[in-house]
This record gives C-alpha cells, structure tokens and sequence, in this order.
C-alpha cells in the first residue's frame, strides 16, 4: 500500500472515531440533562410538600389561626375523612382480617405450628404494615380525591383569588385545617382498621375450625408482642403519610392551572401522586425503625 493510500485510510479512521465520540458525548450529555431536570424536578416537588406540611403544623400550633371558620372547616373536614368512611375502613379491615388471619392459620395448621407462632405475625404485620396502608388507601380514595377536586374547583373558578384578596389567607383557611384533618384521620382510621382485622379474623377462623384457641389465649399472645416501639412505629407512621397525603392532595388542587375540564385529571394525578408518597414514606419509615421493609423479628 502506498504512502497517500495509507494517509487516506488514516484520515477516514480518524474522521469515524471523532464522529463516534461525538455521539458517545452527545448522548451522555442528552441523558444527564434529562437525569439533571427530573432530579431538580422531584427536589422541588419535595421542598413544596414538605414546605406546605411544615407551615400546617406550624401555623397548627399558634393559637391566632384558630378562628371559626377554620375551627368550621377543620370539624368539618374530620367528619367528612374519618367518621364518614368508618363503614369504608370496616369493610375493608374485616375483609383483609378474614384473608391474612385464616390464610396464616390454615398454612401454620397445615405445617403442624401452633397459634402462637401466628399471634406475633399477625401483630407485627398488621400493626406496622397493613393498618396503616389500608387506612391511607381509604382516606386518598374517599377524602383526597376529593379534597384535590374542590381546590382545584376553586382556583379554576377564581374563588381562592377571592378569598385572598378579602385578606383571608388561603393556606390558613383552605389548606392547613385539611392537612390536620387528615393525619388525625388516618391515625384514627388505622386503628379501627387494626381492631376489626384482629377480631373479625379470629371470629371467622374460629368459625372455620382454622383457629383452636379460645380469643383470651389469642388476645395474650398478641398483648405479649406489643412493644413501645410498635406504638412509636404506629404513631410516626400514619401521622407521617397522612401528612405527606393531605399535602400533596391540598398543593395539587391550589396549584390547578387550566379550566373546569381539568379538574379529573388533576384530581387523578394528586391521587396517584399521594398514594406514591404513602408507599415511600412507608417504606422509608420501616428502613429507619427497623433496618428493614417488612419486620417479623420474633421473641
């Protein structure tokens, strides 16, 4: 081969590496411009969530925003999230009760263990897992929605500019009394949600012959596995994603831009949203607590 072949050849290898790191370099930079702008994006979106929780507990704790139409929207909002969907969470404590309690007998009855090795399963994953999850499922799907939907209404409407301008300020009076509303909601819930799973699975494997203890030896091995610990676990974590839930449903309808036809998919979309954040915070709190997701430490 001669001299100018061998420049050739050389210069047109040269040309398709050049290209080849041109791209190379054009699609990390493309890619770590998306992964920049969605990081900054969910960092905003959680600096908002958590800005808006913080100011509902801070102005929570002073005594001024207690007026009568707060203290009015706040009774009302409770009555609404929580005694109102007592049915909903009954339904759906006993339902889940009946399936995780006879499912564990039958397969721990099935394999020659006795009840007490199912008292402490049941404890544990009702009371740090599925209470919790099931009351926020119920309080994002009968109240949040809902709560997104009339602020979004509002501002779609022009109300929440009007309510501003008559020196009535909004996060006072529209979203911190909602945000209260719903953590004691879901707090309350859980616990009557924790209630009728015990009872109602125990009656119903008690009844199918899946269960052949009596309801105080039952009852005993559950009251033996309490912990403080479980009571903390408990109280952090349906206070804390009934925060996070009413956040996000209360930012989602206040920050609605668009018209009346909007309204569903905004609606939707903080529903998603909050039941998202229900699930982290979930998760988050149990790797915290307990150095894992799903506890089941026995004796």
């Amino acid at each position: 081969m001669s001299a100018p072949t061998v420049f050739r050849v050389s210069i047109r290898s040269f040309d398709l590496v050049r290209l080849a790191v041109a791209r190379v370099t054009g699609w990390v930079w493309y890619w770590t411009g998306n992964l920049g702008e969605l990081f900054f994006d969910r960092f905003g979106r959680l600096s908002a969530i958590a800005s808006v929780l913080w100011a509902s507990l801070a102005l929570a704790v002073h005594p001024g925003s207690w007026t009568y139409p707060v203290r009015n929207m706040f009774s009302k909002q409770v009555l609404f999230t929580a005694v109102d969907a007592i049915p909903a969470a009954l339904r759906f404590g006993g339902a889940v009760g009946v399936l995780l309690i006879v499912q564990a007998a039958m397969w721990t009855d099935a394999a020659g263990a006795t009840t007490e090795i199912v008292a402490p399963i049941l404890w544990r994953s009702i009371v740090r897992e599925i209470a919790p999850l099931l009351s926020c499922l119920v309080v994002i799907g009968r109240s949040g929605i809902a709560i997104s939907t009339e602020l979004a209404t509002m501002r779609a409407s022009g109300e929440v500019e009007v309510i501003d301008s008559m020196g009535i300020d909004p996060m006072t009076f529209l979203v911190m009394p909602r945000v209260l509303a719903v953590m004691i909601s879901v707090f309350c819930l859980a616990i009557i949600t924790a209630v009728t799973m015990v009872v109602t699975g125990y009656a119903v494997g008690f009844m199918m012959d899946a269960i052949h203890t009596s309801w105080n030896d039952f009852y005993g091995e559950i009251a033996s596995n309490f912990e403080l610990s479980d009571l903390t676990f408990f109280l952090s974590k349906t206070m804390i994603a009934g925060g996070f839930a009413g956040a996000i449903c209360c930012l989602e309808g206040v920050n609605a831009r668009g018209s009346m036809t909007d309204v569903p998919r905004i609606a939707s979309r903080a529903g998603i949203r909050a039941l998202t954040a229900v699930f982290a915070v979930s998760a988050i709190l149990s790797i915290l607590f307990y150095n894992k997701i799903l506890v089941f430490q026995f004796g």
